[in-house]
C-alpha cells in the first residue's frame, strides 16, 4: 500500500492569517506547528471521531495525541456527547453552585481510596500551581522535578 503525502492548503492559509493575529499562532505550544512535521502534519484540525481527526483540507489522521492527552474515550464519544447536550439545555456557567458539583464530588470520594474531599480547579495551570505549592509546603523543599512543558506559571519559568 502506497502512502501518499496529504494535500495541505487550507491549513497553510489559516496559518498565514494567524501569523498576523496571534503571537506564535497558538496559545498552546504543544499544539503549535513547530511540534509536528512541516508539510506532512496539518496545522488546523476541524473535527474528530473516535481516535481519528480530519484537518481543514479534509485529510484523515489517527490522532495519537488525543487532544494533548485527556480524550481517553475518543472524540465524539456518544455517552459523553449526550451528557454535554443535556447539560447545555440547563446552562454551563452559572453565578452560583450547581448540584452536579456535589454529585461529582461524591463519585470522586467514593472512587478514590485516599480522597476525603474534592477541590475543583478551572484549568490545568491552576491545579498544577496548587500542587506545587502544596508539595513545597509539605516537604519544605523548593526544587520541583518536572518533565515536559507545564505552562507559564512562575514555578515553572
Amino acid at each position: 500500500m502506497a502512502i501518499t503525502k496529504p494535500v495541505i492548503v487550507e491549513s497553510d492559509k489559516l496559518y498565514k492569517k494567524a501569523k498576523e493575529l496571534i503571537p506564535c499562532q497558538t496559545q498552546c505550544l504543544s499544539k503549535g506547528p513547530t511540534q509536528f512535521v512541516e508539510g506532512v502534519a496539518p496545522k488546523y484540525l476541524k473535527r474528530g471521531k473516535g481516535c481519528r481527526v480530519w484537518d481543514v483540507d479534509g485529510n484523515e489522521y489517527i490522532d495519537y495525541g488525543m487532544a494533548l492527552g485527556p480524550i481517553i474515550l475518543g472524540y465524539c464519544y456518544e455517552a459523553v456527547d449526550r451528557a454535554i447536550e443535556d447539560q447545555l439545555k440547563d446552562a454551563t456557567i452559572l453565578t452560583q453552585m450547581h448540584p452536579l458539583e456535589v454529585e461529582v464530588a461524591r463519585l470522586l470520594v467514593d472512587t478514590i481510596p485516599c480522597a476525603e474531599m474534592v477541590r475543583y480547579g478551572k484549568n490545568g495551570s491552576d491545579v498544577t500551581s496548587a500542587a506545587v505549592r502544596l508539595a513545597r509546603a509539605y516537604t519544605r523543599r523548593d526544587i520541583i522535578a518536572c518533565c515536559g512543558y507545564h505552562g507559564w506559571q512562575d514555578w515553572y519559568i
